[in-house]
């Protein structure tokens, strides 16, 4: 910046700041009317676009609506243009600025005839469009630095028009006389957002989707605005599981499949149906083995958006082949929840987020990336080596000292971004609106240019743009890119540059960041959802990626995301895993019959009923609990047809006679249960030595009696005989 030692610049520059923290702290209007802050503007002024960087000699341009908010017509609405008088000279005091009161007088207007536009009448819900060109001279801008400028009305309604403005719009404005040295500037946008699902993993509240999606939407604005950007260096923070969920909406949205991997030798699918039998056939961009509905099972809402999915994925890929690409953990992870409860979900998310993008064959750079800028030590500490760290420069107790924007901190390289320029303009205006962002940015690259003379380029500037970025009108932005003195460059180059060591003392992470995290409940019901889903894999027969897909889902309720509603996360998560439980639960013993057993003998057989409700085929072990006197012969591994029942013949043998109860349940080869058990009573009569004697002595007296009945028969046969010969 010329001259930034100047003493009549610093001391004007700290009477501004101390004129608008106090003006601030009264909540005064531009009058002096207390209060009145606290009143919406009844004539809403919206700036669309402004000049972006004031120069000697020229005028600032400036155009917008005005808006009549009130029930009654108002008459001879002027709009005029202010500036401040003093400059903003560093990046705490543009910070201070933006923060300041919206109806707070920044400036005086500039009244003189030709500098003001009229709307001669403007109705009850009226919005009128105004367009100024003032000189620089006229705003008052002399030295170098970042200035207020914006516009004021006032009008006749039913109150009489007095001094106060009646409505405002504000932002900043670099005043520049011709720089040559050069400030380099990366313009992040970013891919991410909550990935919901239901029970049976079929991605959740699809009309989100739809929207995002859609032409105008937020996804869709995403990448016209990297698509505007044509050749200008960009860079892209994506997370994985966002490009995953768009491609499971371009087959149909299916639900989660149990189906064998065709990945793996030998569980190759069947061949492709006859064309035309199952509709048109679409490959997912991420791979996946959830076979696709066809076309012509799908609803036609549900088919509306697998086409906005496809033709979304297909502009994204083409991109984002051409792009500088960086990739989040997948899910877009809580590293700082994790590193303290689960560290090794971190890991998981980094290799799953790995596989995406080579799935994809994007080239990329991992990056951790918090949302809100902010990472604990421990956090850090756990993040992959050779991954680039983005946290904002309000991270730390001081905003670094780095030429490079670059720092090494615990072992990483973190590129520190610009947090001032992520929030945008002042009030009242959104702070999130294109051109309020747009003249933020210039404005803190503008505090960023060398002294007059210095043969050297500025800080480099890094703007991670918030998931709220309006991207609809990034051309906006863009237009700022385009400046002499502004070399737009990407986050990659950023991150390959010179690091300047700094301590991790400089950190700064309070105990309300670390209240905000994921809390354990949120990680004790990912790990129950993954455990099921472990159990899962392991009693099914052929291999299938269903601990994969779960492991999807597990991360997406761990993410940054949920943070404002973590009790829904963790509820997600809760509903996933009880529908896995219920599905390994129709792997069960018939609890119908047999009701009981008796044995005859110390030993005998019976049988069980083992049924299989899966649309799949597994191997299960069917396993005994009982007392030392009672054993069971045929329990152990048993597979199961997909959908069937099989009976289980069993041997009982006992040492003690009496009712014995035994426990039949399974679990998966390794041991583990899967629910589903039987408690059985079995009774063993063994019968005496007196009960076999009595029986032999009966059964000698039956014979021998039949015997001597058979005998006498014989003699009186005989005794006939003789006497009819007699």
């Amino acid at each position: 910046m010329p001259d930034p030692s100047s003493l009549r610049r610093a001391l004007a520059g700290v009477v501004t700041s101390l004129v608008v923290l106090v003006t601030a702290a009264t909540g005064a209007t531009a009058h002096g009317q207390p209060g009145a802050a606290e009143d919406a503007d009844l004539l809403v002024v919206h700036l669309d676009t402004i000049t972006p960087v004031a120069r000697e000699g020229r005028s600032v341009r400036m155009t917008g609506t005005v808006t009549n908010t009130t029930a009654e017509p108002w008459t001879r609405v002027n709009l005029h243009a202010f500036g401040s008088e003093s400059p903003i000279l560093d990046a705490s005091q543009l910070a201070v600025s933006a923060e300041t009161d919206p109806h707070a007088d920044v400036g005086p207007r500039v009244t003189e005839p030709g500098t003001f536009d009229t709307v001669d009448v403007l109705e009850a819900g009226q919005t009128a469009e105004f367009s100024l060109s003032v000189p620089v001279a006229e705003l008052g801008f002399e030295s170098s630095g970042v200035y207020w400028v914006g516009v004021h009305a006032l009008g006749d309604s039913s109150v009489p028009r007095d001094t106060a403005a009646d409505g405002r719009a504000r932002t900043f404005i670099p005043f520049l006389s011709r720089p040559r040295a050069t400030v380099p500037v990366s313009v992040v946008l970013t891919l991410r957002g909550p990935v919901r699902h239901s029970p049976d993993g079929r991605l959740a509240g699809t009309g989100r989707w739809s929207r995002a999606l859609a032409e105008g939407g937020r996804y869709d604005a995403l990448l016209d605005a990297a698509e505007q950007a044509g050749a200008t260096p960009h860079s892209m923070v994506v997370d994985p599981a966002v490009l995953v969920a768009i491609s499971r909406l371009t087959i149909g949205n299916p639900p989660r499949t149990l189906a064998p991997d065709p990945t793996v030798p030998g569980q190759e699918p069947p061949p492709p149906e006859e064309e035309g039998t199952g509709g048109t056939p679409v490959v997912p961009p991420v791979a996946t083995t959830t076979p696709p509905t066809p076309d012509s099972e799908l609803g036609e809402e549900e088919l509306a958006l697998a086409n906005l999915a496809r033709t979304w994925m297909a502009r994204f890929l083409q991109e984002a082949r051409t792009a500088d690409v960086l990739a989040l953990p997948f899910g877009d992870l809580d590293v700082a929840a994790a590193a303290r409860l689960a560290p090794d979900r971190y890991t998981q998310a980094v290799e799953r987020s790995r596989a995406v993008m080579e799935s994809l064959e994007l080239a990329h750079l991992p990056v951790v990336a918090p949302v809100n800028g902010l990472m604990s030590p421990e956090g850090l500490a756990v993040v992959e080596p050779g991954t680039t760290v983005m946290l904002g420069d309000t991270a730390f107790s001081v905003p670094p000292e780095s030429d490079t924007s670059l720092v090494r901190l615990l072992g990483h390289r973190v590129l520190v971004t610009s947090t001032g320029a992520a929030t945008g303009g002042p009030g009242p205006t959104d702070g999130a609106d294109p051109l309020a962002v747009r003249q933020r940015l210039v404005s803190e690259a503008a505090l960023r240019l060398p002294e007059a003379g210095a043969d050297r380029t500025g800080q480099p500037l890094v703007l991670v743009l918030p998931p709220s970025w309006r991207a609809e009108q990034a051309g906006t932005l863009l237009d700022a890119l385009e400046q002499p003195w502004i070399e737009p460059v990407t986050a990659t180059e950023l991150a390959s540059g010179q690091a300047t060591a700094s301590s991790a003392a400089s950190l700064v992470y309070t105990e309300e960041d670390a209240a905000a995290e994921l809390d354990a409940d949120n990680f004790a019901r990912a790990e129950d959802l993954t455990d099921a889903a472990s159990v899962m894999e392991a009693v099914l027969t052929l291999e299938t990626t269903v601990e994969q897909q779960v492991l999807d889902e597990a991360l997406t309720t761990l993410s940054l995301q949920r943070r404002r509603r973590p009790r829904e996360a963790a509820r997600s998560a809760a509903a996933i895993e009880e529908f896995l439980r219920d599905e390994l639960d129709s792997i069960r013993i018939d609890t119908r019959y047999p009701t009981a057993v008796t044995l005859s003998s110390d030993s005998g057989p019976f049988g069980v009923t083992l049924t299989n409700g899966l649309d799949q085929p597994v191997t299960v072990a069917l396993r005994v609990a009982s007392d030392d006197e009672i054993s069971l012969d045929g329990t152990g591994v048993r597979q199961l047809a997909a959908g069937s029942r099989t009976q289980a013949r069993l041997q009982a043998r006992t040492t003690r006679p009496g009712v014995h109860t035994v426990r039949l349940f399974l679990t998966s080869e390794e041991g583990t249960p899967l629910g589903s058990s039987r408690e059985l009573p079995i009774r063993a009569a063994q019968v005496s030595g007196l009960i076999w004697l009595a029986m032999a002595v009966g059964a000698v007296l039956l014979f021998g009696a039949i015997a001597l009945r058979l005998w006498r028969r014989v003699r009186r046969a005989a005794r006939e005989a003789r006497s009819a010969h007699a």
